[in-house]
């Protein structure tokens, strides 16, 4: 793998790449970075050429100040230049969690910078905001927003070795086999970044979401109402953050739909399940 920076809407970007041809970008969510498309990277740059890019904020890549740097018309915007970065109109494009959160709105509001999406347990923008508006158990899953929203909760995660992160994300993956003691280091060596975790969390700040009751009853604008690129939706059917009923009526948005419930499995199918994820990725791709 080769690893850069791209300037992009005035911030330089970290990303890793490997081979050639047409573009495949991926999008990372919290608390990830880069790292977590490992296997995907190294599956599908023997025919796609790959980029895993560190989002604004995180790890090696730069990180604005300021709540408003983190926007998602911003955000949006970076993934745009990224393409155009990289010599091309559109992409494959790969997301999880925030990177899928920013993928959707882009498909809402500039599709064609999209020739197939896929996505790993990022809930659909007007699915998501029904469920938070009429499901309770959506609304106690989502509670964490209103912790990641404090103005010390950078400090609290990172605390005794970023314990409650650890807690979080490495050590069950540790438990359950699918992450290493090495992995694990990696991570916390990204969120150890100076200024990183506070940058990272300014996600959640400037999200319009919490407290739910004042937000959610907002009705969503976006240019448009449905997508009509081939889509696939990876999701695991035991993600505690995110509620499966999240996934009832995504036809009505997505005109070419692929959904592949992964029993079991949390938050990052693709950390979790590499092999099956790279499996169910390649029998999408060659329809």
């Amino acid at each position: 793998m080769q690893d850069g920076y791209v300037k992009v809407n005035d911030v330089n970007l970290h990303y890793v790449t490997e081979g050639e041809g047409e573009l495949m970008l991926f999008l990372h969510g919290f608390p990830y970075f880069w790292y977590n498309w490992h296997h995907q990277i190294e599956e599908f740059s023997k025919d796609y050429r790959v980029v895993a890019v560190d989002m604004r904020g995180y790890n090696l890549s730069d990180k604005p100040e300021g709540v408003s740097s983190y926007d998602m018309s911003v955000l949006v915007e970076d993934v745009k230049q990224l393409i155009e970065a990289f010599g091309e109109k559109d992409c494959v494009l790969v997301a999880h969690d925030w990177g899928g959160a920013i993928a959707w709105t882009l498909a809402y509001t500039e599709p064609d910078y999209i020739k197939q999406l896929i996505m790993f347990d990022a809930p659909h923008p007007y699915t998501f905001r029904r469920e938070l508006e009429e499901n309770p158990g959506q609304r106690e899953a989502s509670s964490y927003m209103g912790f990641f929203q404090r103005p010390d909760s950078h400090e609290m995660l990172l605390a005794n070795n970023a314990e409650r992160l650890r807690k979080m994300m490495t050590i069950p993956g540790r438990r359950k086999g699918y992450l290493t003691k090495d992995d694990e280091q990696k991570y916390i060596e990204a969120w150890m970044q100076p200024e990183a975790m506070k940058s990272m969390l300014h996600y959640y700040r400037a999200a319009s979401f919490y407290p739910f009751e004042e937000h959610v009853k907002e009705p969503l604008d976006l240019p448009y109402q449905m997508f009509e690129s081939p889509t696939l939706i990876v999701w695991g059917n035991a993600d505690p953050a995110f509620e499966n009923s999240n996934l009832d009526g995504v036809e009505d948005y997505v005109r070419d739909l692929t959904i592949h419930r992964m029993e079991g499995v949390s938050h990052a199918p693709h950390h979790e399940k590499p092999e099956e994820v790279n499996r169910i990725m390649r029998a999408f791709l060659n329809k």
